[in-house]
């Protein structure tokens, strides 16, 4: 019998894993590899049913199968799970509660008969696990996608090219659409995943702190520089640099960041020694800088430095197929993180998730679940344990406002994409009405008017959004 990755064994033994791959070779002629704990989530996909078989030693081993149990069924992927224990340490006893999510529970040598039956439905036909020493770049990103967001997988290709090709990248999407992620995905699929990916919040950052967040600064620069200060562009090494919010830039440091893009060359700030950036630079931004480019607040020969490929985003609500896997990837996550035991989300919860517009995208998304895990008291999520807000988005109650729109109308799509658009302009300029209102291009008095038909006349946090401001004649609020 051929090699085959259709089987694995998943354990922290060599020992007792070599006693099981000795038995497997003699009577299959089969190798069966032995893979980490935390490797799993690598090498499992939504098109591979082949068999996972978990060695149990020692009582750790058993706490450590349930967490990969449990994620693995909540997730709905296709593997088959067993787990085989020494007979000095029958696993059994201590996973007894996921007894109904494996499917087979075996102690070695008593049970060699189940074993070689799970064996052989091992070696059916069908696709293999990955091998990540010989998987191709594209076969990882298109794993990595097809995981939690099967929307973005035929982004598979162009994020390959970007992966293996040290050019710049820029990132359009709304606020929590995953730019970040898709950032990191680029970078841990590079030659430069070996080394750093720092980012800079360029949107959290005054004026006159950019610079030193980029380039560094050397002591007495300015006051309050008492030493001296290494910059990101030199922190990050060979590794990559994500510039979020790239677009909240002043025109005088786009001028620094061009020079950088193309000759790598920069001087620490109050510093006359020139260094060189060999971080690969990846931009993420909110808005549409070509837009930005014909109002004339972002430089045209830089917005093309950064444009040699680009990837847009789309908001969660535009990918809907996306939520159920998302959901049940998270609640994995804060399930594991809190020691929550949650191994299923009831299709009534999973139906008010996915019928939510999300105008917070993922991050919103991420939060809710976060708080539902924390507050789920059994094994499964449930209706009642998620955020009223999202509690009361049920399918003969789609919208709680009166009169509005219901769920799939065009109206309702345009409400939507309204509500996000001031939602973003409010968390830009930090819920000030005033400048938000001069960012959408409308009155004060028609941005309430909406802002109250959208429920946003308090922060996502419970504060109330101000609503007076005095702006100076250079558009920008006093101190």
């Amino acid at each position: 019998m051929t090699f085959t990755r259709r089987l694995l064994l998943v354990g922290t033994d060599p020992r007792f894993a070599q006693v099981i791959q000795t038995h497997v070779h003699k009577t299959f002629l089969l190798t069966a590899p032995l893979i980490r704990f935390e490797d799993v989530p690598a090498v499992v996909r939504r098109d591979t049913d082949g068999v996972l078989l978990f060695l149990a030693s020692d009582p750790l081993d058993a706490d450590r199968i349930e967490v990969a149990v449990r994620e693995l069924r909540l997730q709905q992927l296709p593997p088959r799970l067993a787990v085989v224990s020494t007979d000095t340490y029958p696993a059994a006893r201590k996973i007894e509660a996921i007894t109904a999510f494996v499917d087979a529970n075996m102690v070695w040598p008593g049970h060699l008969r189940e074993l070689n039956t799970w064996v052989r439905r091992a070696v059916t036909p069908g696709p293999a696990f990955p091998d990540p020493a010989n998987e191709t770049i594209a076969d990882r990103i298109r794993g990595r996608l097809l995981t939690l967001t099967p929307s973005l997988a035929p982004m598979a290709e162009q994020l390959e090219i970007a992966a293996t090709h040290d050019v710049t990248v820029l990132i359009e999407g709304e606020t929590g659409t995953g730019k970040t992620h898709l950032a990191k995905l680029i970078h841990d699929c590079s030659p430069r995943a070996a080394h750093r990916f720092l980012v800079v919040s360029c949107g959290a950052l005054s004026g006159n702190l950019i610079a030193s967040e980029f380039f560094g600064h050397v002591k007495g620069a300015f006051t309050g520089a008492d030493a001296t200060k290494v910059g990101k562009c030199a922190a990050a090494g060979e590794g990559t640099l994500l510039l979020d919010e790239i677009d909240t830039l002043g025109l005088e440091h786009q001028a620094n960041l061009l020079r950088v893009i193309e000759t790598g060359e920069y001087e620490p700030v109050g510093g006359n020694e020139t260094q060189v950036c060999q971080a690969r630079i990846v931009a993420a931004t909110n808005w549409n800088l070509a837009d930005a480019v014909e109002r004339g607040t972002f430089r045209s020969d830089l917005y093309y430095r950064l444009h040699v490929l680009a990837f847009r985003l789309p908001p969660l609500r535009e990918r809907p197929q996306d939520v159920a896997p998302l959901v049940r990837g998270m609640v994995a996550k804060y399930g594991t993180r809190y020691g929550k035991r949650v191994h299923a989300v009831h299709p009534e919860a999973m139906r008010a998730l996915e019928l939510f517009p999300w105008p917070g995208n993922l991050r919103q998304l991420e939060n809710v679940l976060q708080q539902a895990v924390l507050t789920c008291p059994g094994d499964e999520l449930r209706l009642q344990h998620l955020p009223g807000l999202v509690h009361t988005m049920q399918p003969d109650q789609p919208r709680t406002a009166a009169g509005a729109a219901a769920p799939g109308t065009l109206e309702y799509n345009r409400e939507t994409t309204e509500r996000a658009a001031i939602l973003r302009a409010l968390e830009k300029v930090a819920f000030s009405r005033t400048r938000a209102a001069q960012l959408l291009g409308v009155s004060r008095v028609t941005l309430y008017k909406k802002m109250k038909k959208y429920g946003l006349l308090t922060k996502p946090n419970g504060g109330p959004v101000r609503t007076t401001e005095f702006v100076s004649p250079r558009g920008g609020p006093t101190a």
